[in-house]
Order: C-alpha cells, then sequence, then structure tokens
C-alpha cells in the first residue's frame, strides 16, 4: 500500500513539473504579447460595460432570452450567456490591463527578438551605442531573481567591445537578442497570472459561443430534414 502510494505522489509530481514547465512557457511576455496585442482581445476592455447594462437592465431581458434553450433554463439562469460574455470579458479587460502596464515595450514592438535586433543594431551601430547595449545587458543580468535565474537556461553572454564594424555589429545583435529573451522571463509570477485571466476568459467567451452554433446548426438541420 505504501509503495503504491509512493508511485502515485511522484506521478503526480512528475506531471505537475511538465504542468508547471509548460504554463511556464506559454506565459512569458514573448507568447503574451501575441495575445495582449490582438486587436479581438483589446476590444473586450469596454465589454463589461455593455455586459453591465444589459444584466442589471430588465426591460432588455426579454429580448436575449433563447427559447430554444429548452431544459438548460431548469438549471441556468435565462441570460446566462450574457453572464459568461461578461465575466469571459472581464478577464480578458484585467488581462489586457495588466499586460499594458507591466509588458516591456519591446514586446509590444517586435514579435521576436530576430526582429527586435534587425530592427536596431544598425542604428546602434552607427550612434556608437556598443558600450551602453552591453552595460544594459550586464543590468539585466545582475536583476534577474533567483526564480529567474533558473527559468533563463541560457549560458551568459559577455561582449566584447572591441573589433572591427562586422564584428561589433554581431556583438550589437546578440547583445538585443539576449537582452529581450532575459525581459521576456522577467516577473513569472504575474505573467503566469495574466496568461491564466487571457485563457479563462477565453474560454468563457467560447463556451456560449460554441453552444450557440450546435443550436443554430441542429435547428438547421431538423428545418432541412423536416
Amino acid at each position: 500500500m505504501f509503495w503504491a502510494l509512493s508511485d502515485w505522489w511522484t506521478t503526480l509530481r512528475e506531471w505537475a513539473i511538465i504542468l508547471r514547465d509548460w504554463l511556464e512557457q506559454h506565459s512569458r511576455w514573448i507568447e503574451l504579447a501575441s495575445l495582449g496585442n490582438s486587436n479581438l482581445v483589446k476590444t473586450a476592455v469596454l465589454m463589461p460595460a455593455f455586459g453591465y447594462m444589459l444584466l442589471l437592465n430588465d426591460n432588455v431581458h426579454q429580448y436575449i432570452t433563447i427559447k430554444y434553450d429548452g431544459w438548460l433554463l431548469h438549471f441556468l439562469p435565462s441570460t446566462w450567456r450574457i453572464w459568461l460574455l461578461f465575466y469571459g470579458s472581464f478577464f480578458l479587460s484585467i488581462a489586457t490591463l495588466l499586460f499594458s502596464y507591466f509588458c516591456h515595450p519591446d514586446f509590444k514592438r517586435c514579435a521576436t527578438p530576430y526582429q527586435k535586433s534587425e530592427s536596431e543594431s544598425e542604428h546602434v551601430l552607427r550612434m556608437g551605442g556598443l558600450p551602453g547595449v552591453a552595460d544594459e545587458l550586464r543590468q539585466e543580468y545582475a536583476r534577474l531573481s533567483e526564480r529567474e535565474e533558473q527559468i533563463f537556461t541560457l549560458k551568459a553572454f559577455e561582449p566584447a567591445l572591441t573589433g572591427d564594424d562586422v564584428a561589433r555589429l554581431k556583438t550589437i545583435s546578440k547583445c538585443l537578442i539576449y537582452r529581450y529573451l532575459i525581459r521576456s522571463v522577467r516577473r513569472p509570477g504575474l505573467r503566469l497570472f495574466i496568461y491564466l485571466l487571457f485563457r479563462i476568459g477565453l474560454i468563457l467567451i467560447a463556451i456560449p459561443a460554441i453552444f450557440t452554433f450546435l443550436q443554430v446548426s441542429a435547428i438547421a438541420a431538423k428545418r432541412i430534414l423536416l
């Protein structure tokens, strides 16, 4: 019995580690940017206001109650779709606001570290900015927390400040890439919280959309077949 519980606990821990690592990878700022920069998600900021007016206005309830819900109305309120849309958009709004405030501008402007490098390397070289970029990279390394150091597994890069223009350009490019990647792992707890808000919000919005699609499709199929 003891060994069975021990094996079960070991398996559970392994799955928990896999889940933690998966969430860590998908909640990095570079991944959150695809959600936070989405125009569809940005429009969700205004949705709670409309949901508030719909849900708390008795005069419009009769117009947003769907008669085809049938047995669902025995278990759910007549406006359950609006409730899910309201809470889903509310979660998306909070996630979007947090993302907009805490996310570094690099991730809002550039989708990848290589795009960041391509857009700025030559300009930094012309301006003689290699020492400044190298110093910023060292500061990024110095500010890494213990948890962030565990996450950021790339070998530390120490930029060389000498060489011809080609060598200096490569150094600047690597500095920008490493700086971008380090910033992507900042604030792991906050990143995970924002990621969960985004996902929960999208799921809550998707539920009534999928359910309505299936209902409409079923009704259409019945009318076609009859």
